[in-house]
C-alpha cells in the first residue's frame, strides 16, 4: 500500500508530502489506492489455480462457439 501511495504522490511534484497526508485522512482515497492491488492479487490467485490446455479446432468450430457465447 505505501508503495502505492508513494508512485500517486510522484504524479504530483513538489506536493508529495501534502497527498501522502490527504491519502492518510481520506478513507475513500485508501480505499481506491487499494482496490487495483487487490484485483491484481485475486487474478494472480486465479492464474495460478488455473490449467492450459491446447485444442486444435476448425474455424467454423471455433465460430460456432463463439456465436454460441453471444446467444448467452
Amino acid at each position: 500500500m505505501t508503495q502505492a501511495v508513494l508512485n500517486a504522490a510522484r504524479q504530483y511534484p513538489g506536493q508529495e508530502r501534502a497527498f501522502f497526508e490527504f491519502v492518510q485522512k481520506n478513507a475513500q482515497m485508501q480505499q481506491q489506492l487499494r482496490a487495483p492491488i487487490f484485483e491484481d492479487k485475486v487474478v494472480d490467485h486465479i492464474v495460478s489455480g488455473a490449467t492450459v490446455t491446447e485444442k486444435a479446432v476448425s474455424k467454423d468450430e471455433l465460430k460456432a462457439a463463439v456465436d454460441a457465447l453471444d446467444e448467452i
